[in-house]
């Protein structure tokens, strides 16, 4: 994140609101869908990323959040193939959302959690104008 959108963000309102069936999510500046959730009960900046198989958290963050480091692997990336560990987020939350026993892969540069379509998957997406929509099917 550049100096200035951390200044943003900041600036704007919380880009998630919850609803009955899920959460809306606004885009910021770029066209990005992020904002902040939380990995066993501690804060973490996220980002939507519909590219990416499953969800990948920063190891700083893993670390935090008291993760392990499990088997390693390979994980092709945009930026090539990276060494992760392999690990399992007993509580995810975005929003209304809380996911158990969510398995994740754990890279060590990465500035932000990823939330990838193994998550995704499990909901109804939409995304129009701005707004994408996660909700139960």
């Amino acid at each position: 994140m550049l100096p200035n959108d951390i200044i943003q963000h900041a600036l704007l309102e919380n880009p998630i609101k919850s609803t009955q069936q899920g959460i809306i999510i606004s885009a910021d500046r770029r066209g990005h869908y992020s904002g902040i959730g939380m990995i066993n009960k501690h804060k973490m900046e996220f980002m939507i990323d519909t590219g990416a198989t499953s969800v990948a958290v920063p190891s700083k963050l893993a670390k935090q959040a008291g993760l392990i480091f499990g088997m390693p692997v390979v994980s092709s990336t945009a930026a090539g193939n990276v060494r992760a560990y392999q690990t399992t987020i007993a509580t995810l939350t975005i929003g209304s959302i809380t996911l158990k026993n969510t398995h994740a892969l754990i890279l060590e540069k990465l500035d932000r959690v990823l939330i990838g379509m193994t998550v995704l998957k499990k909901f109804k997406v939409t995304q129009f104008d701005g707004k994408m929509v996660i909700e139960l099917p």
